[in-house]
């Protein structure tokens, strides 16, 4: 038995519904697109291109996204499907400029209330 770990969007075909059918936020180092999906959990899925740089800075960046998510996520609403996509300046970004970002579009997006 495979056991999913949930609160992830890991296809490539959810990825593309989140693009064509969700609502794109935009900050100077990330996109969020959001979704409203039919669960009672809120899915993520996180995307940084080869543009970025070497796996090293990728991963790194993927790292600091899923530290926010992981910790916003008691004051996320449930019931919605994001991507976040990193642009080209997250290669310069450290935690807490990632927080900030993040936070921020998240508010704007209505999914986390400051």
């Amino acid at each position: 038995m495979i056991i999913i770990p949930s609160g992830r969007i890991k296809k490539n075909r959810e990825f593309r519904k989140v693009y064509k059918k969700g609502k794109k936020y935009i900050s100077s180092y990330t996109v969020l697109y959001v979704m409203p999906n039919e669960k009672e959990e809120t899915r993520v899925g996180i995307t940084v291109s080869k543009k970025i740089g070497n796996s090293v800075t990728r991963n790194r960046v993927k790292r600091i996204y899923r530290e926010v998510c992981r910790l916003k996520e008691k004051e996320m609403k449930e019931g919605y499907d994001l991507v976040i996509v990193a642009r080209k300046r997250a290669a310069e970004m450290d935690f807490w400029k990632g927080w900030k970002d993040l936070n921020n579009l998240l508010s704007k997006s209505k999914i986390i209330f400051r």
